[in-house]
């Protein structure tokens, strides 16, 4: 504002407009105020019979401050499923032994649930919380997150990826020390001191690069296979969960006779069956739709195809869900993958049959006369005119 002295009530504009001033105003205002105070309250309540306690922890103003003229999000109720922290919720002012009134009696039934995915706004306040990065870096850790496919966002939500599972598990079997918390944070705040000059900045990287080094040339002489033998032992409840029927989760599922374990290409990681080449049975890292498409791998059988009479497929490979059949006459099978977000559980031989007929011709152009096709590539669907 211009003028302090003109107070939002003292002036007549139109709706949004009038929000608007308000919002600048108080928070202009409350830019200048005292920091308000809260206490972090435990409320426990008997009734005197003392057989039933209730318990409430929340936050009682001790002073308002800078609150008595703004405050963040006081007119955002939470919504269903948003972080709803119960140490953050506002509490009256009471005094100890206070006579508490029973306004109703509800009951409610409530299950264990595990703690909600993050999302943007809940992972930047966790790495607050850790003295992780600054609100300068919060922005590229998200984006590097995303560009490198260690995660996905569903619904404002973070998942971990295979990607992201399998560095985090390399990480923490031989890079443990760096990958902390606590040692994390405790380097942010000697880059401070490095920023403010009360640190020489060579003093900084020869205590970090004297041990970083021994353990990059440590991993460096690593064989692949006990790196692989470590990530299967620590991702192994991940990768094979553990059955309802108790058998064993590791056993392949083509040929009952090999143990599934984590293996690498030039693709990236997969698993396959220990008695390759014997057994040529792999399957993505985590497969979520795999026990839905059929038995045990995923794969399974759609029908046959009315044309050539030839049965077709569903099949799980390295690269995900797949569909194959082989044309008579052929030797190799036709394939193609599953578009994404199609779910291998509701695959339907009609679409089945529709991917394999691609590509496929669609007509002529009316100015050169050459034929335009569609097709289906890495990236989605596409028409090619040559």
């Amino acid at each position: 504002p211009t003028n302090m002295a003109r107070a939002p009530e003292t002036l007549r504009l139109d709706g949004d407009l009038q929000k608007l001033y308000e919002l600048i105003w108080k928070r202009t205002i409350a830019s200048q105020m005292e920091s308000a105070r809260l206490d972090r309250t435990t409320v426990e309540i008997e009734e005197p019979s003392g057989q039933t306690a209730l318990r409430a922890t929340g936050q009682v103003v001790a002073f308002d401050g800078f609150m008595a003229v703004y405050e963040e999000g006081r007119d955002d109720k939470p919504k269903s499923g948003e972080d709803d922290d119960d140490d953050t919720t506002r509490l009256p002012t009471l005094k100890e032994g206070s006579v508490a009134k029973v306004d109703a009696i509800r009951t409610d039934q409530h299950f264990t649930e595990p703690p909600p995915r993050y999302s943007e706004a809940t992972l930047v306040k966790k790495l607050e919380e850790l003295g992780i990065g600054r609100p300068s870096t919060y922005a590229s850790i998200l984006t590097t997150l995303r560009d490198r496919e260690y995660v996905r966002t569903d619904k404002n939500r973070f998942y971990p990826e295979d990607k992201g599972r399998l560095v985090t598990a390399f990480l923490e079997q031989f890079f443990g020390k760096w990958v902390e918390y606590d040692f994390t944070a405790a380097l942010e705040t000697r880059l401070d001191e490095v920023s403010a000059g009360d640190l020489n900045w060579k003093v900084l990287l020869r205590d970090f690069w004297t041990d970083f080094h021994l353990a990059t040339s440590a991993a460096g002489e690593l064989r692949t296979t006990a790196i692989l033998d470590a990530l299967n032992e620590s991702l192994g409840p991940h990768i094979f969960p553990q059955k309802e029927d108790g058998s064993d989760p590791r056993e392949c599922p083509l040929c009952h006779q090999g143990q599934l374990s984590l293996k690498t290409s030039r693709f990236g990681a997969f698993v396959g069956c220990s008695r390759y080449p014997d057994c040529k049975y792999t399957r993505p890292v985590a497969s979520p739709d795999a026990s839905e498409g059929g038995a045990d791998g995923g794969d399974r059988e759609l029908g046959v195809d009315p044309v050539t009479g030839q049965p077709v497929s569903l099949k799980i490979g390295r690269f995900g869900p797949y569909v194959e059949t082989t044309p008579p006459g052929e030797e190799k099978p036709k394939r193609s993958s599953l578009p994404k977000g199609w779910s291998p559980a509701s695959l339907q031989l009609e679409q089945a049959l529709r991917l394999l007929a691609l590509p496929r011709e669609v007509g002529v152009h009316p100015e050169d006369g050459k034929m335009i096709t569609a097709g289906l590539g890495r990236y989605g669907p596409f028409v090619l005119h040559a």
